[in-house]
């Protein structure tokens, strides 16, 4: 191998400064995107996004565990209806309607009125709005 010329020599040393001058200048961009990381208040290490990601899981884990509860609980509690004097089912008022037709008695509606506004009937709204005294 011959030894290289003083024109080849030169020639290496500028390809080598233009080299250290681009990898300069990545390294002053990157020193800056370091520090604009840092000044971020939202930015958070690798380790701690780790630990945000188990417990993100953790957390799925345990949502999908109560929902599980909730839902048998809910299978196990039924609405069981209404029976009067002769056995007889009947459906309990809704909230709804309580408060539609307590409304409507405090409006001064009378309660034949009432039972025929909310179309249901009037001993219904009796027993309505005694329960309430």
């Amino acid at each position: 191998m011959a030894n290289p010329t003083i024109k080849e020599l030169h020639e290496r040393v500028s390809l080598y400064k233009e080299k250290i001058e681009l990898v300069t200048k990545d390294n002053a961009r990157l020193y800056k995107e370091i520090e604009d990381i840092k000044a971020d208040k939202n930015a958070v290490s690798a380790k701690e996004y780790d630990i945000l990601l188990r417990n993100i899981e953790l957390l799925k884990s345990q949502l999908e565990k109560y929902k599980n509860l909730y839902f048998r609980e809910k299978q196990k509690v039924k609405v069981h209806p209404v029976k009067n004097s002769r056995n007889a089912e009947r459906k309990p008022a809704s909230d709804e309607l309580r408060n539609k037709a307590l409304d409507l008695k405090e409006q001064g509606l009378s309660i034949r009125g009432i039972a025929k506004e909310l179309n249901i009937a009037l001993g219904t709204i009796h027993k309505i709005i005694n329960e309430q005294k």
